[in-house]
């Protein structure tokens, strides 16, 4: 079965698609379109979206060809148009490229999904983007209904929906923002998206879309807003509870404001559990250096009298009082905070890994993925520098992929005081 997860920029398509995957990875049943491209020698290594491009230009050019028989009325039609309403003479090329690659990619997938689920979160469907919202050309009923008698179609459409507010404020602090969007005003960005909500509202209605359609709606940023949408994905393909893994408890987070009260009930939760289970006992806000971070802590004491002003807190306090322009936050501050995600990383996956079955890991704080936050990535909503390869652009992908890759932990508990009984305390 072949699952296209379409909707704009900054819904969460990619992500969702990958929780997915990650729920079906124990049985195997379900990989990423994206795999198709890795699973060969020598490319395993590769996380670079630019990078996997190049190379799935190459690896899907031979399924095109093969399968331009089926879908050359499309490819005709989408070249048309590009020919006729892309933005720029680069654009039109570098989008016919973007079709080539989708519909070899379909073509693998086709292939693939005799024997696995295949989540396409990049797929052809997509392509309309490139035909109907990165141009001005006004499009119609007719240009949707002929898209979509001629577009390959998957087995089932998750359309990713979020408020267009939440799109823009994401496709805003997007490290990697995309080409269309990357230098645009807060209302150019706000005007792209809604008309790409426009475009998959319209698409939703198509009847070849809508018989293979479901809705998947993710409304905040929040991780109890994107479990929802997991399991609104899950339960829509027929997995529902067989998709997700067993419910034994392996990890749990205390979280909160300092002076909560979190190593306290920790001791307790520690000393109760104890009893029957075993258990280990980890500060994920505290990580511990790592082979690869040891000797920068070593000489870290010389960089901070060498460079006072960079110092980890006089940076934050300085942020607040007066928020960096493009790309005007210290180098320093952004290695520590590639640091911090990369022990944050091998701490929590290090814990799992190592204990026993059965064995509980409680952490004293846990990683968000809001970005920000007092333990979440500190880079990712800084502005950047547009248009251009730059460090600090590198290194805010980096650490937000390091986020990306700590698993949830199975239960969370926030742990709130009153202002007065914290301050009492502190």
């Amino acid at each position: 079965m072949i699952v296209e997860f379409i909707g704009c920029s900054g819904a969460g398509k990619t992500s969702l698609a990958m929780e997915v995957r990650r729920r079906c990875h124990a049985s195997r049943r379900a990989i990423l379109s994206v795999d198709l491209v890795r699973d060969h020698a020598g490319l395993r290594w590769m996380t670079d979206p630019s990078m996997i491009n190049l190379a799935a230009d190459v690896i899907s050019f031979p399924s095109f060809v093969r399968a331009y028989g089926r879908n050359g009325e499309f490819v005709r039609f989408a070249f048309d148009r590009l020919r006729r309403h892309a933005p720029s003479t680069f654009a039109k090329y570098n989008y016919r490229l973007n079709i080539v690659r989708k519909v070899g990619v379909d073509a693998l997938a086709r292939r693939a999904s005799d024997r696995r689920t295949v989540l396409v979160d990049e797929g052809v469907l997509l392509s309309a983007y490139q035909l109907f919202v990165y141009s001005d050309a006004p499009y119609g009923d007719a240009d949707l209904d002929r898209f979509a008698r001629l577009v390959p179609m998957p087995d089932r459409i998750v359309y990713v929906k979020a408020p267009l507010d939440l799109l823009v404020d994401r496709a805003i602090r997007r490290p990697d923002p995309r080409r269309e969007l990357a230098g645009r005003s807060r209302d150019q960005v706000a005007d792209r998206l809604a008309r790409a909500v426009d475009l998959f509202e319209g698409l939703a209605v198509r009847d070849a879309v809508r018989e293979r359609l479901l809705i998947a709606e993710i409304t905040d940023d929040s991780r109890e807003g994107f479990e929802e949408a997991v399991q609104q994905v899950l339960v829509g393909l027929g997995g529902g509870a067989a998709e997700t893994p067993p419910k034994q408890v392996r990890s749990i987070a205390f979280v909160g404001s300092e002076a909560s009260g979190k190593s306290t009930i920790l001791n307790e939760v520690e000393a109760w559990l104890g009893r029957d289970h075993q258990v280990r006992r980890i500060h994920a806000g505290k990580p511990p250096s790592t082979w690869l971070t040891f000797l920068p802590h070593v000489l870290l004491p010389a960089f901070r009298t060498l460079f006072p002003e960079q110092r980890l807190l006089r940076v934050e306090a300085k942020m607040e009082e007066d928020p960096p322009t493009r790309g005007s936050y210290p180098l320093l501050y952004a290695f520590r905070s590639v640091m911090l995600a990369y022990e944050r990383r091998a701490l929590i996956l290090g814990a799992l890994q190592r204990s026993p079955g059965g064995t509980i890991v409680l952490s004293d704080r846990y990683p968000s993925g809001t970005g920000g936050a007092p333990d979440g990535p500190q880079l990712g909503h800084l502005p950047l520098p547009s248009g251009r390869p730059s460090a600090r652009r590198l290194l805010a992908a980096l650490e937000g992929r390091l986020y990306r890759d700590i698993p949830a932990p199975d239960i969370v508990f926030h742990l709130s005081a009153p202002l007065e009984v914290t301050l009492a305390r502190n």
